[in-house]
């Protein structure tokens, strides 16, 4: 089990970035409006949550786009928060956008906003990844798109591309097993939307086993009949 001090001193981060990534932990551990997480284990949240996401800062383009000030970024079905709260706290230069459908996790994700302080440069969104690819504003907007545990990567990468711009980041933390059996489907998924087969980062900070990150690059402007309607990119994804 990894530890916040050992996860911030291998990520080079200091101790302000470990303390409010203890903040982060408490919330997830006192939270107790509705199950946001199957874990329960402290030590476990740690390893799981928190050094996951953060075993992404030593992926090339990761570490690139979190120099970029003001850079966007959005946590795609964020759930508890990952990876998307976690960078947030560690980065200071980034915006973070945080989707999620379902309302009881938005009610933790606005509460674990506030107790961590990043009001200004994170938002919650309680909708899906479809409608809020037709917001003015939205398509096409984000330089990094972040996706932990949602989907195949066949239907993530659907619903990633109407938001991603033009030479943005679809960042798709899974195991390396799971990577290698989707990545047929994936690569016709890809090719339907505009996104050039990326590659496989193994996450070898990660407290995970077999822990990697499948980068795919926003090559050509999103397809005029994406998003399709609401369901469909899980019920028949592209290139399955």
């Amino acid at each position: 089990m990894a530890t916040l001090e050992s996860l911030t001193e291998l990520a080079g981060l200091f101790e302000p970035a470990r303390d409010a990534l203890a903040s982060y932990v408490d919330a997830v551990v006192s939270w107790r409006a509705g199950n946001i997480t199957g874990l329960s284990d402290r030590a476990q949240i740690v390893d799981t949550l928190v050094g996951d996401s953060l075993a992404l800062l030593a992926v090339d383009e990761v570490r690139a786009a979190s120099v970029v000030s003001g850079s966007t970024w959005l946590d795609l079905g964020s759930g508890a928060g990952v990876p998307g709260l976690p960078l947030a706290l560690t980065v200071p230069e980034i915006h973070v956008t945080l989707l999620d459908s379902v309302s009881k996790k938005c009610a933790f994700l606005r509460h674990a906003v506030m107790a961590t302080g990043l009001e200004d440069r994170v938002r919650v969104i309680c909708s899906r990844s479809e409608e809020l690819a037709t917001r003015p504003g939205e398509r096409e907007a984000y330089r990094i798109v972040l996706a932990r545990a949602v989907g195949p990567l066949a239907t993530l990468i659907e619903l990633a591309a109407p938001l991603l711009m033009l030479g943005g980041q679809l960042v798709v933390c899974t195991s390396a097993p799971r990577a290698a059996e989707e990545s047929a489907a994936a690569a016709g998924a890809a090719d339907a939307c505009g996104l050039a087969p990326g590659r496989t980062v193994p996450l070898t900070r990660s407290p995970l086993d077999r822990s990697v990150a499948v980068m795919l690059e926003k090559a050509a402007p999103t397809p005029s009949w994406l998003p399709r309607r609401i369901g469909l990119a899980r019920r028949r994804p592209l290139g399955s």
